[in-house]
């Protein structure tokens, strides 16, 4: 299957991943165009990313056989089985080639859902339950972070719960300074977000530190940011240690069943509740630890959201 994945230059965890996927799967036979740069740079998702933030090899390297040349040619043509694109790119197709691809895909990867008029192509979306007839695309994770983060599985658990992020609202950092009150063996950190002016708030850590930190928790926390599905929520997964994440109004295909590989909650209190039922048994924690990092492993990998992009695809073409 030969794809043109239309790219646009600014990292966008949604497509990016998506994209990565598809090129773990087919190879080459993807063609991101233009070429996106900062992927092969080690940029995930970060408009702001000091070199400390970056996933050097995440993405499979170029290395001369991704061809993009002659791609208007190619489109007018019927060349590529399905064009793909960022919907931050998808506005200059129009203006961009004479002729619009026939099978036709929109990534719509935004915090919020994009106001997209009706045309000849099918809206993928990562904030969305269905109901707005997109077909639902969350986030996924890399099997290079998948493998980066298991490095420190052995690490000695010093925290209960661990919470590091930054916080646009305050309301993140309220959640967790109550939290704080009832766990003090925790660690809670909430800094601002990064800019321009500032792109390394204080005490904010490096990735590679970030993942020290999270596995040395007992239970890692994942709260809603800009977005409802944010790429914390499958680092999150992948760590050796109990996932809690709040209640998100978004269809996931193969969901973590609650209470057996994730413990969702809607206030502190029922958080408070399920965490204490757990940390009583120490064997119920280690088999809920399990069972979610193997519905991670099984389900939720890019490759499986490429592999579920491509199904829903040749169901619709």
């Amino acid at each position: 299957m030969k794809i043109l994945f239309l790219t646009h230059p600014y990292p966008n965890y949604v497509p990016d991943l998506l994209l990565h996927g598809l090129r773990k799967l087919l190879g080459p036979e993807v063609v991101d165009y233009p070429r996106k740069d900062c992927l092969y740079e080690g940029v995930i998702g970060l408009g702001i990313c000091p070199d400390d933030q970056r996933c050097p090899g995440w993405f499979p390297p170029n290395d001369g056989h991704v061809d993009r040349s002659d791609i208007p040619s190619k489109i007018q043509r019927g060349y590529f089985d399905l064009v793909v694109s960022d919907i931050r790119a998808a506005a200059g197709v129009s203006k961009q080639f004479n002729q619009l691809p026939g099978r036709w895909a929109i990534i719509d990867g935004e915090d919020q859902p994009s106001k997209i008029p009706i045309g000849p192509y099918v809206v993928f979306r990562r904030e969305t339950d269905g109901a707005d007839y997109s077909i639902p695309l969350p986030m996924a994770l890399p099997e290079e972070v998948l493998l980066w983060i298991t490095r420190y599985d052995e690490l000695p658990k010093r925290y209960d719960i661990g919470f590091l992020g930054s916080t646009h609202d305050g309301e993140r950092r309220r959640l967790v300074e109550t939290l704080a009150r009832h766990y003090p063996q925790s660690l809670f950190q909430a800094t601002s977000v990064p800019s321009s002016d500032n792109p390394v708030p204080m005490g904010r850590f490096s990735r590679d530190e970030y993942y020290q930190k999270l596995q040395q928790c007992h239970v890692v926390l994942t709260l809603a940011g800009a977005g409802f599905d944010t790429f914390r929520f499958w680092e999150n997964a992948a760590c050796n240690a109990v996932h809690a994440a709040v209640q998100m109004p978004l269809f996931l295909p193969d969901d973590f069943i609650d209470d057996r590989e994730i413990l969702r909650f809607v206030n502190t209190d029922e958080l408070r509740a399920k965490i204490d039922r757990l940390f009583a048994s120490e064997n119920q924690r280690r088999e809920h630890v399990v069972a979610g990092r193997h519905k991670l492993v099984s389900k939720h990998l890019t490759v499986h959201r490429a592999q579920y992009f491509l199904d829903h695809i040749r169901r619709i073409f």
